[in-house]
């Protein structure tokens, strides 16, 4: 049945691009003074009916052009070349016209310049610098369409079923309206609520950081993309809300409701939502995602590594797809505004959220060891989480004079949370014989509270590129939970015979935490000349901390276990210094420079009276080759290399006490590790051809890498520690093509990839070399018109994996997945749509079952009222009921298949409304 399934997609995708219509125009566009052919004339084909754009081509080198696959009707013909006069004319088209006209003669603005009025055609697309602008008006859209619909018809720009953007092959995570955030900058809440009648302009470029915003110096090539939205004067101002309710009538539930309004700077909202179906809501889909501040976290870890983060940039906390049978609640506000002349502007969000996620899960595990033993393990578990917490996110700028800005960012939760965890587990060995089971049961509660916080100055200097930014950023967090650990385990030898009596173990966990933090940084660039310009960077953070965890025994009327307790203070203290020098010509960008970080931490254990200090200095050097081979081609090489302390835990660990089948021991005397990364990119974009194509590749090896050391003794009880080998290393190289086709209505794109990875680790006091290969093949197809919308992306993966130490039967393994999709608009408002996913994993040398699945969703809605405002929906999921759960791994030495719980078919009938509109600007009297 999966095979039928397949094909009958397969051939509706190739057979729909076919429907299209036979019409056509063509001729030679030539100078009638130079008699020379015009070269990449611009021409445009303008509906006669609504004046939108149908179509648009370059002429060739021979002057030559077609516009084929035309519908009937009337139209307007507009040729244009620089210092030329255009050329207009209207042509009416029949189902089967072929219009050939001949030599197009176009005439030299200078000699009619006297003589007659140019009627000027504003641009459909047009080019400047690094920013590309569509206008809005000369791409046909369906009435009442959004944002999202206007989006998928501009070429270039590829839009995804969850919304996704990508504008040249990169990703547009940043979707502005009128430069300015629309309640966040997330793509999807304008995509799904602005409609496409009321946007002007679509302006896409590259994505900024920074600190190239603020000096004005690019430092290389930018890896996403922005996307500005421009309205019309009369859509500037207006609200936009929606109601979503859906039902099964018996369990399932997907209930969310939203309302907002903006006007100038002022953007205010409210939301709400609640679903057990483990999908988001309309309502909240794009709410909930919300920014409430956004900068540069100083992270300074235990081993002195310091990370730049953006903080905020992807509010996820509300809505989460998870493994499962979930029950989600969130809801929150949004307000932000600006006065006095957009000097000062404030930002905040307000979120809160509820969860419970019920889970029962199992395991099966085949693990080989140097001297050929094989163990089986298998299990099973039940556990259940829940979370319920509370945050305010803000932000107020200050434009303290035309140079400089001022801006105070702050963020304050409060979560608590609770787990249940019930697992039974066995272990038998290569005769069949029990080597151990256990028993285990674990419960905490929790609650965590977080302060954190940042000041930043900024100032631009009259002398271009000159600039001076800093930061301050306190911290504050602390934790609490209580929990209990009840463990019953048994060990058996050779012949399966109990080694004595159970072993039981039953703790009462009081854990508590506070930590406290102030980092300050402070940056400079100076352009040195035309062509040269240096960035610097200090840094510092301290870090003051506590750590209470006390164990209990209940079985001995709660008696204190040291052996598994600690009271540690911990202090760290880093400086943090950066230089980087950076060349720019014309075609090319060269960078170099190094980061120094100088660490200090004392870790006092208050119980043994034991200090442990620690004093290191950390190098990462850089250097960045950008070159540009063209307009839009560029090509990048880069290189960097970082010094990474062992963690605390890996020097000094905690004992884990939840499991008594393994332990963990800690080695003061490891030493740092060094990371080299080498990087190459090319990529290149071809606006007239809509063709973008990515070559990257890498190479990154670590000296002394910091890997495990474990012992397996003859009952399967690990005794795990770590110590420094080199052998660490991983190659990956891959491509990516996307090709539009315009004229049909057609995209296309392949991706391809290699990944090679060496990792090593010591086995039973035997080194054992992991080496794994992957290769995959992800195709994209997509085909849209006005009534039909298809798209088929198929994936098809290849693994090896082996052990030095010896592998289970040959670690091969192959998949492929393929997701189909499409939509078609029937008559009377009605929309009809349907999505399959087929997962195919085939038998192997480790499996000998296959594994093959037919997910298949579907909907049925009718728009309704004027504006088609009120939708009703019939939504089917996993309608062939082959949702199983499942997952399996082929590695080196070990193979394993587990199973989780999952939502089963259900059908839910629902409601939609939206209301969306513009406030109307009375005319003063």
């Amino acid at each position: 049945m999966l095979k039928q399934l397949f094909l009958v997609f397969i051939f509706s995708l190739l057979f729909f691009p076919a429907l299209a219509q036979k019409a056509s125009i063509k001729g030679v566009v030539v100078d009638t003074v130079e008699k020379k052919k015009l070269q990449n004339s611009s021409i445009l084909l303008i509906s006669g009916k609504d004046s939108v754009l149908v179509k648009d081509t370059r002429a060739k080198a021979n002057g030559e052009f077609e516009l084929s696959n035309l519908k009937k009707g009337s139209y307007t013909l507009v040729i244009t070349f620089p210092k030329m006069a255009d050329y207009i004319r209207d042509i009416q088209l029949s189902d089967s016209s072929k219009f050939n006209l001949g030599n197009i003669a176009m005439d030299s603005k200078a000699t009619l310049l006297n003589e007659v009025t140019i009627k000027a055609q504003k641009q459909a697309i047009s080019m400047k610098g690094d920013t590309i602008t569509y206008q809005a008006d000369s791409f046909a859209v369906k009435p009442h369409a959004n944002l999202q619909d206007l989006l998928r018809r501009l070429p270039g720009i590829e839009v995804d079923k969850n919304g996704a953007i990508k504008a040249g092959g990169k990703d547009v995570n940043t979707l502005l309206v009128d430069g300015e955030e629309f309640f966040g900058d997330d793509p999807l809440l304008a995509q799904k609520y602005l409609k496409a009648n009321a946007v002007s302009e679509v302006q896409v470029y590259d994505k900024k950081t920074k600190e190239e915003e603020l000096s004005g110096i690019k430092e290389g090539d930018a890896k996403e993309k922005v996307m500005n939205i421009k309205l019309k004067e009369n859509a500037k101002n207006g609200y936009l809300s929606t109601l979503d309710a859906s039902s099964d009538l018996n369990h399932f539930q997907n209930v969310g409701g939203m309302a907002g309004i903006y006007k100038s700077k002022l953007k205010a909202a409210v939301f709400g939502f609640n679903s057990n179906t483990n999908q988001d809501s309309k309502a909240s889909e794009a709410m909930s995602r919300l920014k409430g501040n956004d900068y540069d976290v100083i992270e300074v870890g235990d081993d002195g590594s310091t990370v730049m983060i953006m903080y905020g940039n992807r509010d996820d906390d509300g809505f989460s797809p998870t493994d499962g049978l979930p029950d989600i609640t969130s809801y929150g506000a949004h307000f932000s505004d600006k006065w006095n002349e957009n000097k000062v502007g404030l930002k905040l969000n307000y979120k809160g959220n509820n969860r419970d996620v019920i889970d029962r899960t199992t395991s099966k595990n085949q693990s080989l060891l140097p001297n050929g033993t094989n163990f089986f393990s298998s299990g099973s578990a039940n556990s259940e989480t829940k979370s319920s917490g509370q945050g305010l996110k803000g932000s107020v700028d200050v434009k303290i004079d035309s140079l400089s800005t001022l801006k105070i960012s702050f963020a304050e939760s409060k979560n608590k949370n609770s787990d249940e965890y019930k697992s039974t587990n066995e272990t038998k060995n290569g005769a069949g014989f029990f080597v151990n089971n256990s028993d285990q049961t674990n419960n905490s509660n929790g609650v965590d509270n977080l302060f954190n916080g940042n000041i930043n100055y900024s100032k631009k200097f009259a002398k271009k590129g000159r600039t001076l930014s800093i930061d301050l950023q306190p911290e504050t967090k602390n934790g609490t939970s209580l929990g209990n650990s009840k463990s019953v385990t048994n060990y058996y030898d050779d012949n399966g015979v109990t080694k004595g009596p159970p072993i039981t173990q039953d703790f009462l966990n009081d854990n508590s935490g506070r930590e406290t933090s102030f980092g300050a940084r402070i940056s400079y660039t100076e352009p040195l000349n035309k062509q040269f310009s240096l960035q610097t960077a200090y840094s510092f953070k301290t870090v003051n901390s506590n750590s209470h965890k006390l164990v209990f025994d209940k079985s001995l009327n709660n008696k204190r276990i040291d052996s598994l307790s600690n009271n540690f203070d911990f202090n760290n203290f880093s400086n943090i210094g950066k230089v980087v020098l950076q060349y720019r010509a014309k075609k090319f960008t060269l960078s170099g420079g190094a980061e120094a970080t100088q660490t200090t931490f004392e870790l006092n254990d208050l119980d043994r009276s034991n200090k442990f200090n620690r004093n290191y200095l950390n190098w990462a050097p850089q250097s960045n080759l950008n070159y540009k081979l063209g307009k839009n081609t560029s090509v990048s090489l880069n290189y960097n290399g970082n010094t990474r302390q062992p963690s605390l835990d890996q020097l000094q660990p905690i004992r884990q006490i939840n499991n008594p089948l393994y332990e963990i021991k800690g080695n003061p005397n490891l030493k740092p590790s060094f990371n080299n990364n080498f990087g190459f990119n090319l990529n290149t974009y071809q606006q007239k051809s809509q063709m973008y194509a990515y070559v990257y590749g890498g190479y990154s090896f670590t000296k002394n890498a910091v890997v495990s050391t474990s012992t397996v003794d003859e009952v399967n009880k690990t005794t795990s520690s770590y110590i420094n080998l080199n052998g660490n290393n991983n190659f990956y190289a891959g491509a990516s093509f996307n090709k539009s086709f315009s004229k049909i209505n057609f995209n296309t794109g392949l991706n391809a990839s290699y990944n090679h990875s060496n990792s090593v680790s010591i086995l039973n006091n035997k080194l054992n070399e992991n080496v794994n290969n992957s290769i995959s093949l992800r195709p994209r197809l997509s085909y849209y018109s006005d009534k039909l919308q298809i798209q088929y992306d198929p994936s098809f993966t290849f693994s090896n994996s082996r052990s030095s130490t010896g592998s289970i039967n040959n670690g091969k393994n192959f998949y492929h997945n393929h997701e189909i999709s499409g939509t078609i608009e029937l008559p009377y408002n009605t929309e009809f749509n349907t999505s399959i996913s087929l997962s195919y994993q085939p038998a192997n040398a480790s499996f000998s079952r296959p594994v093959n699945i037919a997910i298949w969703n579907a909907y049925l809605s009718k728009k309704m009222l004027k504006a088609q405002e009120l939708e009703l929906k019939i939504a089917i999921s996993d309608i062939l009921a082959e949702r199983i759960g499942y997952n399996r791994y082929v590695g080196g030495n070990s193979i394993s298949e587990n199973t989780n719980s999952f939502i089963p078919r259900y059908v839910l009938i629902g409601v939609t409304y939206n209301l969306t509109g513009n406030f109307v600007k009375q005319d003063k009297k």
